[in-house]
């Protein structure tokens, strides 16, 4: 009785930190990973070429238009796009909620697959985790910007969790560290903008 308590109770920590056990794995993997300086370049952008942010997630639901709408919001020229997504489905509805108390509506959102991403001049690219560099380096032909947006946040990490099949509490982690992500990178922009 009392290991089967111990265990759900770690079960549901695992949960509400992680969203599960390959999750865990990624955010810890991802770390020491980030820590020898694997993701380093991925910081060294050039603000004063970028026109667009163009935010890329696996399914187009939950993270990258929580993303775009952030930086319309801001006033930024942005769009989003999912690598594994069929396209014109509706924002996650629990996505649409934080959205909402956030003061930032998704209920226009369709999603984009990224087979019809249209490169312009000025692009940044980012993703939410290691997997999405990979996949976007082997869809693009030519030189783009990419970075990641865990790489934002004030303490920084390569890797976003993918929400989609996780509880409430996971899920709204993972939005809030896409939202301060964002808001990150578009001051960062700005100061380099303002030097210009």
């Amino acid at each position: 009785m009392k290991v089967e308590f111990v265990l759900r109770r770690i079960s549901t920590y695992i949960k509400d930190n992680y969203g599960s056990k390959t999750g865990l794995i990624n955010r810890y993997r991802y770390l020491v990973i980030s820590q020898l300086g694997v993701f380093k370049s991925y910081r060294n952008i050039d603000t004063q070429a970028v026109k667009r942010l163009v935010f890329i997630c696996s399914g187009n639901i939950c993270r990258s238009p929580l993303a775009e709408a952030v930086a319309t919001q801001r006033g930024i020229l942005s769009t989003s796009y999912g690598l594994h997504c069929r396209g014109g489905d509706k924002a996650d509805p629990r996505a649409i909620a934080f959205g909402r108390r956030k003061g930032i509506s998704l209920e226009q959102h369709r999603t984009r697959n990224i087979k019809d991403y249209e490169a312009r001049p000025g692009d940044l690219l980012i993703g939410m985790e290691p997997s999405h560099l990979k996949e976007l380096k082997r869809i693009l032909s030519r030189q783009i910007m990419i970075t990641l947006s865990g790489l934002w946040l004030n303490k920084q990490t390569a890797y976003i969790h993918d929400p989609f099949n996780t509880n409430e509490i996971f899920f709204d982690f993972c939005e809030t560290e896409v939202a301060e992500a964002t808001e990150n990178l578009i001051k960062q922009l700005r100061q380099g903008y303002e030097t210009t």
